[in-house]
């Protein structure tokens, strides 16, 4: 008998421009695939992690045809905040093309109070809270015929899995949450998928390590210590273990994912056995703290170790805020940990949130006052409150009158202290006071690889068919037509041939041409074939009376990939006042048809509008120091201007 396919995939938070994508391990994955096997269940099934080159660079369309092309019977899904919504879509186009196609949710994202992600008609199961114990439950239920995957009778009941939401429970009249999930024991089980051979650090020379589950304190803010009912540990042997792995494979940072690092017992111990195990300093440590925690000694034993950064959430100064969100700050002890960490040499990153409740307009600044006043940080980062599925803020929401989005980021929209126009306005104070820009996009980038870009130059002609061309002999292929002998290609064969593997990154638009817009779509790239971070270039001489075809061309892309992140480099061929504010406009306006999480996250940012959209004008070299003040004011409202031939982070030169 053929073991059935499992694949686990995990998707990354969307990178706000064309680089590569950092920090998307698949770990969830990892435990899972490392406690199912050590089950036993890996005689009967074959459990499988989508490879992250993939889960890093496809586009929407493309990902669902990876995961159909290696026919799983079963896809798990781990769900973030910043994937949820994609994750739901692709779910539901692979149920279009595979009715019969099991699927799991788990993660962050997946609690009781979620109406939208458990009732989703495509999710069959649901794992809420730690999901090794709730997997392996549920595959040795459906290997036996336990639990049918499509809900038929009131036989669920009966066979409730702890943790487990089954899809149409409460057509059944089975209401609340499935039973609790009790944690594992100890991590022991689920430690180490690296050196189970699951996951390689040396891919990105970095290690993810759970030393504790469970959490001591308990924001509302916050949805971890709902999880859990206590702590629990990994043993000293397996951290050990892990780190000498780390070492052996040239890893050059090792993250530390416990949710407050010096909450466990013995920590300076802890701390010393994480500096014996990196004599030679081979990697840096990182990890989150509460500064309340932290003597000389104990920064001096983290500085030891090769702690470089850690991050500490102060959140608030306010004693009202403080106390309503269940977060006590003692900040005599917490200025004298930062000043501790930052007289050892370690950078301090501190969170601020903006729209606690109990946070007033006055308090906030109060809050930016204290920290920028006394430098007590070595970075910043300001928050947006979100009220997230499963926390204590989102169970009291009504009682503490928070008016927030039903939707992924979930931000506050009101207080009974604070409106969205004021916490907009705090958000472009903390960024003038600290003299930066939070979460700012990547630099962008104008040149791609001729197998990245459609249509690829042909090397033979030196040129590329038009859009009229293009489409034409689209056709004619689909319709097994193009005059040909047999035995004998054509060039677009032979462009496929080359690039029927890559990915295409970048779509070249010459709006010169004159094709009508259904011939422009109509050779548009395959939607399958599109990375997530995808440019659409649009060159021409008169771009903005051809802004109805590029809007066009916009509107077309993105509904193809709707959670993809998108650059549009607009590039004038003459004077650069062919680019115009209703130019922008139009394309902002296609671009924006269709929204993702990473245009809601950034909606609450200050300046120009930011999103999973971004508007890039290049100029030509030869306009660059003549072009008017205001156009450029004009035009940098809505866009980022790059001479072209500079470098994509050089500065207008006026």
């Amino acid at each position: 008998m053929s073991r059935r396919r499992v694949l686990l995939c995990q998707f990354p938070i969307p990178p706000v421009g064309p680089g590569p994508v950092r920090g998307n391990v698949p770990l969830a994955g990892g435990y899972l695939k490392m406690y199912a096997e050590r089950r036993g269940l890996g005689d009967r099934y074959a459990i499988d992690l989508l490879p992250t080159v993939d889960a890093n660079t496809l586009g929407d369309a493309a990902m669902v045809e990876a995961i159909l092309a290696r026919d799983p019977w079963l896809v798990g899904f781990t769900c973030y905040l910043w994937n949820i919504d994609r994750t739901l879509w692709i779910v539901e186009r692979l149920k279009q093309r595979r009715p019969d196609l099991i699927v799991l949710v788990g993660g962050p994202e997946i609690t009781a109070d979620n109406d939208w992600t458990l009732r989703h008609p495509a999710v069959d199961f649901a794992a809420i809270g730690e999901g090794e114990q709730t997997f392996v439950e549920l595959l040795e239920a459906l290997e036996w015929g336990a639990l049918p995957h499509k809900v038929g009778s009131r036989e669920i009941a009966s066979q409730a899995i702890a943790g487990l939401h089954v899809r149409g429970m409460h057509l059944l009249g089975i209401h609340g949450a499935p039973p609790f999930r009790k944690p594992l024991p100890n991590l022991n089980e689920i430690s180490s998928p690296y050196l189970a051979g699951i996951l390689d650090a040396a891919d990105e020379q970095m290690l993810l390590l759970e030393t504790i589950r469970g959490c001591i304190y308990k924001c509302k803010f916050c949805y971890y210590p709902k999880s859990y009912d206590d702590l629990y540990y990994l043993s000293e042997d397996l951290v050990v273990a892990n780190l000498r792995h780390a070492r052996e494979r040239g890893v050059r940072e090792v993250v530390l994912l416990d949710p407050t690092l010096n909450q466990g017992r013995n920590f300076d111990q802890f701390v010393q056995l994480l500096a014996r195990e990196n004599p030679d300093r081979q990697f840096t440590y990182f990890g989150e703290l509460r500064a309340e925690g932290i003597k000389e000694s104990t920064a001096k034993l983290l500085r030891q170790a090769n702690f470089t950064e850690v991050e500490i959430g102060l959140q608030s100064i306010d004693p009202l805020a403080m106390d309503l969100m269940d977060r006590k700050n003692n900040l005599k002890a917490f200025e004298r940990g930062v000043r501790s960490l930052l007289e050892v040499g370690i950078n301090v990153k501190v969170d601020l949130i903006i729209g606690l409740p109990g946070d007033t307009e006055a308090s906030i600044r109060r809050g930016l006052d204290y920290l920028h006043d006394n430098r007590f940080f070595s970075s910043m980062q300001v928050f947006n409150l979100a009220i997230l599925p499963g926390t204590a803020f989102r169970h009291e929401a009504t009682q503490l009158g928070l008016e927030f989005s039903p939707r992924t980021p979930y931000y506050v929209m009101r207080t009974p202290t604070l409106d969205m126009g004021t916490m907009y306005e705090l958000m472009a104070e903390a960024e003038e006071k600290f003299e930066t820009e939070f979460d700012p996009y990547d630099e962008p980038v104008l040149a791609f690889a001729p197998e990245e870009s459609w249509p690829e130059p042909d090397a033979t002609a030196g040129a590329r068919p038009s859009p009229r061309e293009k489409a034409s002999t689209l056709k004619q292929l689909d319709r097994g037509e193009g005059g040909r002998r047999p035995g004998e290609g054509d060039l677009l064969d032979e462009e496929r041939a080359r690039a029927s593997d890559a990915l295409i990154r970048c779509w070249n638009i010459d709006l010169d041409e004159p094709s009508t817009t259904e011939e422009i779509l109509a050779a548009a790239p395959p939607a399958e074939r599109m990375a997530q971070a995808f440019t659409i270039k649009l060159r021409g001489a008169d771009l903005d009376a051809a802004r109805n075809q590029a809007a066009a061309v916009v509107r077309h892309v993105v509904a193809a990939n709707p959670h993809g992140t998108f650059q549009i480099i607009v590039e004038p061929l003459a004077e650069p006042t062919s680019v115009t504010p209703r130019l922008l406009d139009a394309l902002l306006g296609a671009a924006l048809e269709t929204t993702s999480y990473l245009d809601r996250f950034y909606s609450v940012m200050p300046g120009r509008p930011k999103g999973a959209k971004r508007l890039i004008v290049v100029v030509p070299a030869e306009y660059t120091d003549r072009l008017d003040a205001t156009w450029i004011e004009e035009i940098e409202s809505l866009s980022t201007i790059v001479p072209l031939g500079a470098t994509a982070a050089s500065p207008l030169p006026l």
